[in-house]
């Protein structure tokens, strides 16, 4: 029972974590606009040679370096484990783009991409948040300031998809002048992703009760 609820765990965190890739592709595929998260990465792709899903992993590689900054620890077992699930996100994410390879025509089709996106996005973070293994890299540096600021997660979320976009809008105008990957999707990306968020957090639990996890770790116990 105690190896069933943890590998139970893990089949449920890689379900968020393909969701979570699934909702990025999907908006850009929507032809709207590229989700904040992802806004740095898809901007960087048009001055470098590096794919999509690599620059997204890069960028992951980054928050995990300022989560070890401000946790202020030297050896950060918890950090560090977040390399291997950035490495995931990369090559989850350019799989689904190759795979994905059609266009969205008509502005009722783009819509339900962009919307999918979200409710994908944000359905994908609460199932590894809450599996309260590894986080997501940016998804850790949101619950990381969240719990050091002592603020609503959803909230910082938004805060944290907001100054991604402005970083994004930055380079754009740096390196070619111009607003790349900027559009109606990355605006209700920021509002709503942290939102809904926030609601399946209070309203939807998908983890073990304290009681039942007890009673596992003691049957565990007691079985060796």
């Amino acid at each position: 029972m105690f190896r069933g609820y943890f590998f139970n765990r893990i089949i449920i965190y890689l379900a968020g974590l393909f969701l979570v890739s699934l909702g990025i592709v999907l908006c850009v595929k929507c032809g709207l606009g590229v989700s904040p998260i992802s806004s740095v990465p898809y901007v960087l792709g048009y001055i470098t040679p590096l794919t999509f899903g690599t620059l997204t992993m890069l960028f992951h590689f980054m928050n995990s370096f300022f989560q070890y900054i401000l946790e202020r620890k030297l050896i950060n077992v918890k950090v560090l484990l977040q390399i291997p699930v950035a490495f995931l996100f990369g090559v989850v994410i350019d799989i689904l783009k190759n795979a994905m390879s059609f266009e969205a025509n008509g502005m009722g089709i783009k819509i339900i991409l962009m919307i999918l996106s979200i409710l994908c996005t944000a359905f994908g973070m609460h199932l590894m948040l809450s599996m309260d293994l590894v986080q997501n890299p940016p998804d850790g540096t949101v619950n990381l300031i969240a719990h050091m600021m002592k603020r609503n997660i959803g909230t910082v979320k938004i805060c944290y998809d907001v100054s991604m976009i402005i970083l994004s809008i930055v380079i754009g105008y740096l390196s070619m002048s111009e607003l790349i990957g900027f559009g109606v999707a990355t605006l209700c990306s920021a509002i709503f992703v942290g939102k809904i968020l926030a609601i399946f957090r209070e309203h939807l639990s998908i983890k073990c009760k304290p009681y039942e996890k007890e009673q596992i770790i003691q049957r565990h116990k007691e079985s060796r």
